[in-house]
């Protein structure tokens, strides 16, 4: 029986190693190679998790930088083009605040100008009536020496003209003359020019004291008028040099 019994074991182990043994081991060997797979396609997907992770977190990162030089590009724009604003709103509030006070100045030269005319003339204006209260007399004998220095002063090719017959020359007062003085006055201006031909006698209030002497192409002063307007002339000069 024991015998018996031996042998039942050694075949049952023998039918059982050939039976169950060995389809357990190669069913848990797949068991295993399948786990192993799943193991290692976890690590994989785990590894491409992270390395998905780690590409968005780097894109993250980039696209943080690239907003914030984005943004520092654009308040750097903004900067430069407020400085560049007010700038040129300087610029042109120094254009139109030189602009005024040129055009101030210019219309305060203007008055000033106005002013030294007007008073220009009415200095003239008071001279002339100073001197228009000079006896009558005076007001044409005493222009005459000075009319006769300059008729001899001028160049002989004016005074020939002026001596030939055919030139008519007019003897200018700012009154009628008295024949004495007209005697007076032709006879010192026939010798200065070296003129025989008579002048014509004419009056022109204007002159207000003095004579002239008119010809067509040359005119030869020595009266109040004249002077008064020179002395208004350089007046109104003067101011504006000074």
């Amino acid at each position: 029986t024991l015998a018996l019994q031996a042998i039942n074991a050694l075949v049952l182990i023998w039918l059982l190693s050939r039976v169950l043994y060995r389809p357990v081991v190669r069913v848990i060997t797949q068991r295993r190679e399948a786990a192993a797979k799943l193991l290692a396609d976890a690590e994989a997907e785990r590894d491409r998790a992270r390395q998905a992770t780690a590409a968005a977190t780097a894109q993250q990162t980039e696209l943080a930088a690239g907003r914030d030089a984005a943004m520092k590009a654009a308040q750097t724009d903004a900067e430069a083009a407020r400085t560049h604003l007010l700038a040129a709103a300087q610029a042109e509030a120094e254009a139109l605040r030189q602009q005024a006070q040129a055009e101030r100045d210019k219309q305060l030269v203007a008055q000033r100008r106005a002013d030294e005319q007007r008073a220009a003339a009415l200095a003239v204006d008071i001279a002339a009536r100073l001197l228009d209260r000079l006896p009558a007399s005076a007001r044409v004998a005493g222009f005459l020496d000075d009319l006769v220095a300059s008729l001899r002063a001028l160049p002989d090719s004016q005074r020939q003209k002026l001596a030939d017959p055919a030139t008519p020359l007019a003897l200018v007062a700012p009154r009628t003359l008295e024949a004495s003085e007209r005697d007076r006055c032709v006879q010192a201006i026939q010798q200065a020019i070296g003129r025989s031909a008579p002048l014509q006698p004419a009056v022109d209030p204007n002159l207000i004291a003095g004579l002239e002497l008119r010809s067509p192409d040359l005119v030869v002063s020595n009266h109040l008028r004249a002077d008064l307007d020179h002395l208004q002339h350089e007046l109104t000069h003067a101011d504006r040099h000074a």
